[in-house]
């Protein structure tokens, strides 16, 4: 098998689209989990044109090295290229990958004109261990501790599932990367021998072709899906691709078919709509595919029984219209939805940071333009970047010199970024990134906490100093 790199990033905001990554370590380890190599970068985060969370660094206490690091955040991630490069290919792992550190990196890579999906391409696979973790303890309930909710489902914080299980642990660590990359391994590693079949079908999904293999090739399989705090097994059946996102669609075989093939188009389409949906979407970001007999360590699938569940799979497979009108529905209501957020006019939709998905993938002479980028002297890449057709990735590229090497732009071109920056950031509207005005309004909110600890108290007033030479600097761009 493939080499491991276990992967985590620490961030100055939870969003991935205007968010930036401060620190990310990675340990790579063979099949055995013996180590082969590790890295841990930090960034100096005062970035440019961004402004941190409060919030976001007082959980990953980062702001001390994230005021004394010497490497910018450009550096940092030609350097996390190098690794790539260096490392690859392997099975990239992460804890909540596909929820956030995958889309950041992908992100950040965008904003850094460096090529977005390595970390999927070349031969590399990218693995989210925590659904599997979720799938480990749902079937093999003594494979790992946990703590539990209050509606007594487990829980899966790094944190708590790393004190339950490794208790000689650092617990002041916690939400550093490096520590994270440390208790994700520890975790998988675990699992490996309390519940070998989940761990080792972990491993048959971990690329897109490889889970759609295993969903379309499969009569019947296993997966299990995340609601309201709880994991769930669902016994499924693939169908068909969605017509607008192309995700496979599968059949719940709890639910009986017969009376749902005699249902009218516009009655199955307004069912469809309906919470308890009998058809589900398995996007390919690493999904749990398992056997079918996994399902029937669950009562309800055990009480239905095999048979019965090859029997409902026939009855859909066997009724082409009752397929063509399930397809032709998802396609509408996702139209609808998609037509309704047009109507609201949001003007997120046309800022650049969110434009990484919507705006497709770079023509390949832009590919071209932008690998040179990165070789060629300062002085020459705003001339450069003038030739780039993709105009998201000339706004990046001028504001990788804005933050770098802004003494390399013309003054008009430097005046009118700066002045675009301080708007952006001095904002007093509600935005979906952290304005000044939020920052100091979280930081208020924060040291008017009851009882708060001296520590965390301290830890806001220095941010806040950190912010208010942010503010003066750009209220000077804009007076």
């Amino acid at each position: 098998m493939s080499n491991i790199a276990v992967i985590d990033c620490e961030a100055q905001s939870s969003s991935t689209s205007t968010g930036k990554i401060i620190s990310i370590s990675g340990i790579l380890y063979n099949d055995n989990f013996q180590e082969l190599d590790r890295f841990e970068f930090f960034c100096n985060g005062n970035i440019p044109g961004y402004c941190p969370d409060p919030y976001s660094l007082w959980v990953n206490k980062g702001l001390k090295k994230f005021k004394e690091s010497n490497m910018s955040h450009y550096s940092m991630m030609l350097a996390l290229h190098e690794i790539i490069q260096k490392w690859s290919p392997c099975i990239w792992a992460t804890w909540n990958g596909h929820g956030y550190d995958y889309p950041l990196i992908e992100k950040e890579n965008y904003r850094s004109l460096l090529p977005i999906y390595v970390l999927k391409t070349g031969g590399n696979e990218a693995a989210d261990f925590l659904p599997w973790a979720r799938a480990a303890k749902l079937f093999f309930p003594d494979s790992l501790k946990t703590t539990f909710s209050k509606s007594a489902n487990p829980v899966f914080k790094l944190e708590d599932l790393g004190m339950q299980n490794f208790p000689e642990l650092d617990k002041s660590k916690f939400h550093t990367a490096t520590q994270d990359v440390e208790v994700s391994a520890k975790v998988m590693n675990k699992f490996r021998s309390t519940a070998k079949p989940i761990y080792d079908s972990a491993f048959l999904s971990t690329s897109k072709d490889k889970a759609k293999k295993l969903i379309t090739e499969n009569e019947l399989f296993t997966t299990v899906l995340y609601f309201f705090g709880k994991a769930r097994a669902f016994a499924c059946t693939y169908l068909f691709d969605h017509k607008k996102y192309f995700w496979p669609m599968v059949y719940c075989l709890e639910t009986d078919p017969k009376e749902l093939i005699k249902l009218s188009y516009y009655d199955l389409k307004e069912k469809m709509k309906k919470p308890g949906k009998f058809l589900r979407a398995i996007p390919l970001k690493h999904p749990v595919i398992l056997n079918i007999s996994f399902s029937q360590k669950e009562p309800m699938y055990a009480q239905i029984g095999m048979q019965k569940l090859k029997e409902r799979a026939k009855i859909i497979k066997d009724n082409p219209k009752f397929l063509e009108n399930c397809s032709k529905a998802l396609l509408e209501i996702a139209e609808e939805k998609e037509l309704s957020k047009k109507n609201k006019n949001d003007k997120t939709s046309k800022d650049p940071h969110n434009q990484l998905y919507s705006g497709g993938f770079p023509e390949n002479k832009d590919q071209e333009i932008m690998k040179k980028f990165h070789t060629i002297d300062w002085s020459q890449r705003f001339s450069l970047l003038q030739s780039l057709k993709d105009e998201r990735f000339k706004y990046f590229g001028e504001r990788l010199i804005y933050q770098n090497q802004p003494e390399s732009l013309p003054k008009n071109d430097f005046d009118r970024i700066h002045i675009e920056t301080a708007k952006r950031l001095l904002s007093l509207e509600e935005e979906n990134f952290t304005t000044i005005p939020m920052a100091e309004q979280l930081i208020d909110n924060i040291r008017a906490e009851k009882d708060i600890s001296s520590e965390k108290l301290e830890y806001m007033n220095e941010i806040d100093e950190m912010i208010k030479e942010m503010r003066i600097k750009y209220e000077k761009a804009v007076a």
